[in-house]
């Protein structure tokens, strides 16, 4: 296994430490609307990606990585805490009511915060706001992606002998909707490169460089759809 991904190991550790507060639950709240890295596109940004973060605002951080790379292609991309959805809801839809809310709208989430980004899409549908797309990695107790949401992409790694448990795990994700199109792709069954799967767990599947690349395409993938053809988005490496 790569030198890089056995340092992901002290993750580990620390969160059996966690566990108890995880099933107890946590009280605090971070702070939103943590800005990605990376300097303003010259042209306008493009669409609304939320990304969120998973356990205690601590883990996800490729979710950062992610979203520097979708504002170096012009897209409007910020990172928020997994517990902040609540309020990012209001933000979204305040944006909706003073008819500043761009599309396409897109939320993107791992972990626990691939469950919030659920519940995120779920309050903004009490409200008659379409999500464009949920993009999620390695959801760990998913509720029903509500109708409201038109595409679903879930990237995660099954485990059949840890997955009982409702923690460090990657499963798939159902449906309300029969107008919602979902796609789970469990990287363990789907043909992926061997190697990638010694080196992907639940902790640092956000910080792949090839599960970060499918991310990137599935979200670019959606702008495409919405009429946006421009070079930063063709060009995934970033170069002109």
């Amino acid at each position: 296994m790569n030198l890089v991904y056995r340092l992901a190991f002290p993750k580990y550790l620390f969160l059996a430490m966690l566990l108890p507060f995880m099933l107890t639950g946590c009280t605090s709240q971070p702070a939103i609307g943590e800005q990605t890295g990376g300097g303003e596109p010259a042209d306008q940004p493009l669409g609304e990606v939320y990304l969120i973060r998973g356990l205690f605002n601590i883990f996800s951080l490729g979710m950062d990585d992610i979203g520097k790379s979708l504002k170096e292609k012009g897209v409007k991309a910020s990172v928020y805490s997994g517990l902040s959805w609540p309020n990012l809801a209001q933000q979204i839809l305040d944006k909706h009511k003073q008819g500043d809310l761009e599309r396409p709208l897109v939320i993107s989430g791992h972990s626990y915060g691939a469950d919030d980004a659920i519940r995120l899409a779920r309050a903004l549908e009490r409200h008659g706001v379409a999500v464009d797309a949920l993009v999620l990695l390695d959801p760990t107790i998913p509720p029903k992606i509500p109708a409201n949401v038109r595409h679903c992409v879930n990237i995660y790694r099954s485990k059949p002998s840890t997955d009982w448990m409702p923690w460090l795990r990657g499963v798939p994700v159902e449906t309300e909707g029969r107008n919602t199109r979902i796609v789970n792709r469990d990287i363990r069954i789907s043909g992926t490169d061997p190697n990638l799967l010694d080196e992907v767990n639940h902790f640092n599947i956000e910080e792949h460089p090839a599960i970060q690349k499918m991310v990137l395409e599935e979200i670019l993938d959606i702008f495409r759809q919405n009429g946006f053809e421009t070079s930063r988005l063709d060009n995934l490496s970033g170069e002109e």
